[in-house]
Parts: structure tokens; sequence; C-alpha cells
């Protein structure tokens, strides 16, 4: 037996009575769960969830449960790359490059080295790929 609930950000998630949402088919770690990837425990494909533009942490094979805990954020950063970095205040913005020290997503905070002042600084990962400095 499955169920359709609406969830409050207003996306529809196919459950079956157990509530598991399953791999159709091996996703492989860093993949992006697009529509189509995912169905219910009675093959009931799953097209409307949370779950989906979330990257798989590790592989799951087909028939295994797919869940926010072994998903996460799709990386915008990855380590040592070379991302540009805004300072905004007000009607000032300065920009600069800077080497990120560690991967993030959407609205993750990240170490950054700058690559001019060989500096230390954090910031706020944006939906460009760029981070706003903190």
């Amino acid at each position: 037996m499955s169920i359709v609930a609406t969830l409050a950000s207003g996306f529809m998630l196919a459950l079956t009575a157990s509530g598991a949402v399953v791999a159709e088919d091996v996703i492989r770690s860093g993949e992006v769960i697009s529509p189509g990837m995912l169905v219910t425990e009675d093959g009931t494909p799953v097209f409307d969830s949370p779950l989906i533009g979330r990257e798989v942490r590790r592989t799951v094979y087909a028939g295994r449960e797919v869940s926010m805990e072994n998903t996460q954020s799709q990386r915008l950063v990855s380590r040592n790359q070379v991302v540009t970095v805004k300072y905004i205040r007000g009607g000032l913005e300065i920009s600069t490059t800077a080497r990120a020290m560690e991967e993030g997503g959407l609205n993750d905070t990240v170490s950054l080295i700058n690559t001019n002042s060989r500096k230390m600084v954090s910031g706020v990962v944006q939906s460009g790929g760029w981070v706003l400095a903190q």
C-alpha cells in the first residue's frame, strides 16, 4: 500500500507503508538525484521528493533506501577549487579569488585562503558557486 503525502514545502512524496523510498537503479557516490531515479518499495515512480536535487554521499544500490541521511546538498564548491569571493557592504562590492579549503553546498560556510594575501577567510557559498565573505 502506498501513501501520497504533501509536505509543507509543497512537494508531494509517495511513501509505502514503511515510508521507504528506494533507488530504482545504482546511484553512484557524488551523483545528483534526478526525477525517475527513485521508486517506492512497490515500484511506483517518485518524481516529486525533497531528495531530488541532492547529492548521494555513498553509492546506493538498486532497491536500497535513499534518505536525507545518506544524501547531502549539491556541492557547488570543491576542495582546492579557486572561487570568486565577494565582500558586499551597502554599495561597496570587493571581489577577489581564493582557494577553497573544503567542499560546500548552497548556504554552507567554507574556509578559504585568499590567493593574494594568503590569509584565511570564511564565507557562505552562493547559488552561482561564488562565496560571500563574512
